[in-house]
């Protein structure tokens, strides 16, 4: 039995190989060649380049993930079906589980490694990718582009949040701003409203600017003060409030629960933050779960169909995870689904009709 699960992992690691590299180089193609306008006319330099793919990488690897999986397990499976090894398997008695099970072993591996990724290497990698796009590309890529941003949080440091209403990335200026600075217990003991605030000369100034202190219990020390111009000593830069949109998907899972606590601390219903929290595991498992799929459907073909099908198979039932899952995160986001139930919703749907097809075949 040993000999046949090291045969059947050392084929299924080939493909699966061989289909990541694939689908990496493609996705680098693609990319280039969306951006080789601009690539050309900015002159990027290749060492540049080749940092801005390499950065690119893990956030490709925990996206096509899943896909790479459904392929090289009904590869693997196609091939053994065609030479009648699944036949011979349960001629000598073996239990189908066990052959399933190597596969799921390696699904629960890749969820492992694909969490890991998204939270260790993915956000800063990303960052590093976006910042050299925005430096190299962006000048040129932006022209004519609208240039504000709407409706923005940012977790700041020293435990604030900053809450925007726009931001004139070109004029560096952000309108009707809301700070709220929280102790350790997640109280709010500071607040700045400003309605309109600008970086001059490496300093945010505030104009008609309200700061408001709060005892721990978060009563009023004393009035409100109102200042018509003040500069405010803050670590956030210009960058910070330009990659605020991007910023809860680029936090770790302990820091976007953090981030959440305060929130709603503040009085703001987190929704959106709420969905990307709970998918941050549920997406992951998508390795996990995708396999209860590919396998019934592998092993229930002919050994005369041809691979071009398996293909076609493994890629509707992929596109069927992601476009599913997509449309119950979006119902989440907007508050028709709870946050919870709309990230892990696609995942309970796929492993109990999963489990159902490989019991169906067992029998």
């Amino acid at each position: 039995m040993k000999i046949i699960k090291e045969y059947i992992l050392t084929q299924f690691l080939k493909i699966f190989s061989g289909c990541l590299l694939l689908f990496i180089s493609l996705s680098w193609i693609i990319d280039l060649f969306d951006h080789l306008d601009e690539i050309i006319k900015a002159k990027v330099p290749l060492y540049v380049l080749c940092d801005y793919y390499f950065s690119l990488t893990p956030f490709i690897f925990v996206n096509i993930s899943p896909i790479i999986i459904i392929l090289a397990t009904i590869f693997t499976l196609s091939s053994l079906n065609r030479h009648n090894e699944i036949m011979a398997i349960k001629a000598i008695g073996i239990n189908l589980w066990s052959i399933i099970w190597i596969f799921l072993s390696f699904g629960i591996i890749m969820s492992i490694v694909s969490f890991s990724i998204n939270e260790i290497i993915k956000p800063e990698s990303y960052l590093h990718s976006i910042t050299l796009k925005e430096e190299y590309f962006k000048p040129i890529a932006n022209k004519g582009q609208p240039q504000i941003l709407k409706n923005l949080t940012l977790y700041g440091s020293n435990n604030r949040i900053f809450i925007i209403n726009s931001y004139d990335i070109k004029r560096q200026e952000i309108d009707n701003l809301i700070i709220s600075e929280n102790n350790k217990k997640n109280n709010v003991i500071r607040q700045i409203v400003a309605k309109r605030t600008q970086w001059v000369e490496g300093f945010w100034v505030f104009y008609d600017c309200i700061i408001s202190e709060f005892d721990d219990d978060g009563a009023l020390k004393e009035a409100p003060q109102h200042f018509p111009e003040k500069v405010i000593l803050i670590s956030e830069k210009p960058i910070d409030f330009q990659r605020a949109d991007l910023q809860p998907e680029l936090m770790s899972y302990w820091q976007l629960k953090k981030y959440i606590r305060r929130l709603q601390s503040s009085g703001f219903k987190p929704n959106k933050e709420l969905v990307i929290f709970y998918n941050k595991l549920a997406f992951p498992l998508a390795n996990l779960i995708i396999i209860f799929f590919a396998v019934p459907f592998t092993l229930t073909r002919s050994r005369s169909e041809s691979l071009f099908l398996g293909i076609s198979i493994s890629i509707a039932i992929s596109f069927s995870y992601w476009g599913i899952n997509a449309v119950c995160v979006s119902l989440g986001k907007i508050g028709f689904l709870s946050p919870l139930l709309s990230a892990w919703a696609t995942n309970i749907a796929f492993l109990f009709t999963g489990i159902g097809l490989i019991e169906s075949i067992k029998k």
